[in-house]
């Protein structure tokens, strides 16, 4: 989590557009996936996801899927309250990256692919995991993993967006904490970025 933050910023200091930023700086989120893979195997001597995934039938997921979105949908609901009590905030840098994805659908969909696997790769399926051996509290270790991921999207500075992925980390934490598939945590998380990104790219056309 250390090396996400610390190449994030420094890929700002870099001769290179936003475009190109947001581009190669995915690269960094496989980097440190693939590091965590072959640390838990070589190294931890395990696999990298510890927890055994629970049975179940494609009904389980398809239903999952659709619920774990709509749930999203009411944390950015949530997310949007301090805005509503007349909270002001900057929408500068989440308005400049909407802008320069417009008309960009490959990067888009890079993006949502990168976010949704690495991001629950790491998040969930080995930080969370890994404190919940070590501090022997599920519960703790869902909050903490929550709040890295709401601090991994600290360059939107954006008191929104740092709850809404504090939310989202939560349930999704607490999804993966009961059933152990981080497949469908993946296909939401891709899901919720996708078509965020879609709509407010194409709003923006408009």
């Amino acid at each position: 989590i250390v090396a996400l933050f610390v190449f994030s910023i420094g890929f700002r200091y870099l001769p290179l557009s936003l475009l190109e930023r947001l581009f190669y700086s995915r690269f960094i989120f496989w980097g440190v996936a693939v590091f965590l893979f072959f640390y838990a195997v070589k190294v931890e001597k395990q696999p990298l996801l510890i927890w055994e995934k629970k049975n179940s039938d494609a009904s389980f997921f398809i239903i999952a899927v659709f619920v774990l979105y709509l749930i999203s949908f009411a944390c950015g609901i949530v997310s949007a309250i301090p805005r509503l009590l007349g909270f002001h905030e900057s929408d500068a840098v989440i308005k400049l990256v909407r802008k320069i994805l417009t008309g960009h659908d490959g990067l888009i969909i890079f993006m949502s692919l990168t976010a949704g696997v690495t991001e629950e790769i790491i998040l969930r399926g080995y930080i969370m995991t890994r404190l919940a051996l070590l501090i022997r509290n599920p519960y703790l270790a869902v909050i903490v993993s929550a709040v890295l991921f709401s601090a991994l999207h600290y360059s939107f500075q954006s008191l929104q967006e740092f709850i809404f992925a504090f939310l989202i980390g939560a349930v999704f934490g607490l999804f993966y904490l009961k059933y152990r598939n981080i497949k469908i945590l993946i296909v939401v998380h891709f899901l919720v970025d996708l078509i965020s990104l879609e709509l407010a790219t194409h709003l923006l056309k408009k």
